[in-house]
């Protein structure tokens, strides 16, 4: 009687573990819908700090003067061209900027105090298509602002890189991504990139545009169950799927955490096995109540690429800023 009733234990737990697998649904986004990340400021001040070492001899430090967190926020629907056809998109916009000074050493420079102020703020706009899909358009703006004091005037500087992207896939997305689940998609990338620049709220000069199309292998694997600590003092645990993403023949991955019902909890960034970004869920509003059965794993959030274009920015900035 004993050995039956271990029996039944066992298979109960069995049939409990194997019902209680998570299921990546997409979220039923509606406009309004936000979700803030905690980690964005912390990989753009580093990224600065590396390249200004590297390349400006005076700089001395650099101090966060104030940051305007990274915010994801899902707006109205919009019908736009994508692949030939009218097609109704779900619409989503990342929001981030950073106010940072720069302290260059003393008598190395003609600005007031050795000190320039620089400001990031950075904007991706998305447009997904809510129906079956092998398209989505992206526009990626990085926009800095860099202001200094000498030689009895004042000093302002703007520079503006955009990168427009229509991305084509060969396959769609799983239904659903349970672990164990592992696919990959080629991309064919259409890409405009514009830098432009104005000195003292003069004309804007467009300096580049570089148009180039783009062929790529990307492998999505998911890898495990994990819990997730989210919130200010992280006080809330999250139950998440661990999904890894592979750009074939690059050197940068990236490590994505997704709660059961679609929205993105945490994300890590490499470059050559180097940590170079962490982004947490703070704080959100979602107010969907159902989900439903297909899942898009691309959230609109910043590409680690961007990081190296913000830090390309400031530099052109500073150096054309001290030769003034």
């Amino acid at each position: 009687m004993r050995r039956g009733l271990v029996a039944l234990l066992i298979v109960g737990l069995l049939a409990t573990s194997t019902t209680s697998a998570m299921t990546i649904s997409q979220p039923d986004f509606r406009s309004g819908d936000w979700f803030e990340y905690d980690g964005w400021t912390a990989a753009v001040f580093a990224e600065y700090e590396a390249h200004m070492e590297a390349e400006s001899p005076d700089y001395e430090r650099l101090n966060l003067t104030e940051e305007v967190p990274m915010r994801l926020t899902f707006e109205d629907n919009e019908n736009i061209n994508l692949g030939g056809q009218d097609t109704n998109c779900r619409v989503s916009i990342v929001e981030h900027s950073v106010n940072m000074t720069v302290h260059f050493t003393p008598d190395s420079t003609n600005y007031e105090n050795d000190t320039m102020t620089l400001n990031v703020t950075t904007s991706i706009k998305v447009w997904m298509p809510t129906g079956a899909s092998a398209f989505e358009k992206r526009v990626e703006t990085i926009y800095l602002e860099s202001w200094f004091s000498g030689g009895g005037e004042d000093n302002y500087i703007e520079s503006k890189m955009t990168t427009e992207e229509i991305i084509e896939r060969d396959g769609l997305w799983p239904s659903g991504i349970e672990v164990g689940d592992e696919w990959d998609f080629a991309e064919t990338i259409s890409r405009t990139t514009v830098n432009e620049e104005r000195i003292n709220r003069a004309l804007w000069n467009e300096t580049s545009r570089v148009s180039e199309d783009l062929v790529r292998q990307v492998t999505w694997t998911a890898i495990e169950e994990s819990n997730i600590s989210i919130g200010d003092s992280n006080a809330e645990t999250v139950q998440t799927i661990r999904m890894d993403q592979q750009i074939v023949g690059e050197s940068r991955t990236s490590t994505d955490w997704y709660h059961e019902e679609g929205y993105l909890v945490k994300t890590q960034h490499f470059v050559n096995g180097t940590l170079t970004l962490s982004a947490t869920l703070t704080d959100h509003e979602y107010s969907a109540e159902n989900v439903v059965n297909t899942v898009v794993t691309s959230n609109g959030l910043p590409a680690p690429s961007i990081l190296a274009a913000i830090a390309m920015l400031a530099m052109a900035a500073i150096q054309r800023s001290k030769s003034e």
